[in-house]
């Protein structure tokens, strides 16, 4: 089943379309899995929210949140086979590499598996007319790239993985 609606973030309206285990925002899909214990990991990473009212909670950071075209109860929080809730924002281990404000990726350094150093470039955005080289945060092996040249993302999108 096929549903669409708008999530308004922060004021920033975001289309979304959810069809099985895919949920595409603002034109980039995401794969969506529910966990035993409810958590929803969406391309890989945990994401850990509650709402309230009109106030969305993702990693102790809250956030206004509205949604169009959708009711959104408590049971739509739970897991179902139809599509979890998620979150814009994910719960980022330590050694995620995050989008330091919105911008667009100009060159990715590592890959899965490459073996990195603390405080080595990983990834080069481009934010407000700069470009900004993002550094490993721990020594380790990149476990997954989340983007590639050319994607746009936004602050505190998880765009790497080490471990």
């Amino acid at each position: 089943m096929k549903r669409e609606f708008t999530l308004t973030l922060e004021n920033v309206e975001y289309p979304v379309v959810v069809e099985g285990e895919t949920i595409t925002v603002n034109g980039r899909p995401f794969t969506v899995e529910v966990t035993e214990d409810g958590a929803a990991l969406v391309d890989g990473i945990a994401y850990d929210v509650t709402l309230e009212g009109e106030t969305a909670t993702v990693g102790g950071e809250s956030y206004a949140v509205q949604v169009s075209g959708l009711a959104v109860t408590a049971a739509a929080l739970s897991p179902t086979p139809s599509g979890p809730a998620i979150s814009p924002v994910a719960r980022a281990g330590a050694g995620a590499v995050l989008a330091i404000m919105p911008g667009k990726i100009i060159r990715v350094i590592v890959e899965p598996g490459q073996k990195v150093q603390e405080g080595e470039s990983v990834c080069v955005m481009e934010a407000m007319k700069m470009e900004n080289e993002l550094r490993a945060h721990q020594s380790g092996t990149v476990r997954a790239v989340h983007v590639k040249p050319g994607d746009d993302v936004e602050k505190d999108q998880v765009l790497m993985e080490i471990e």
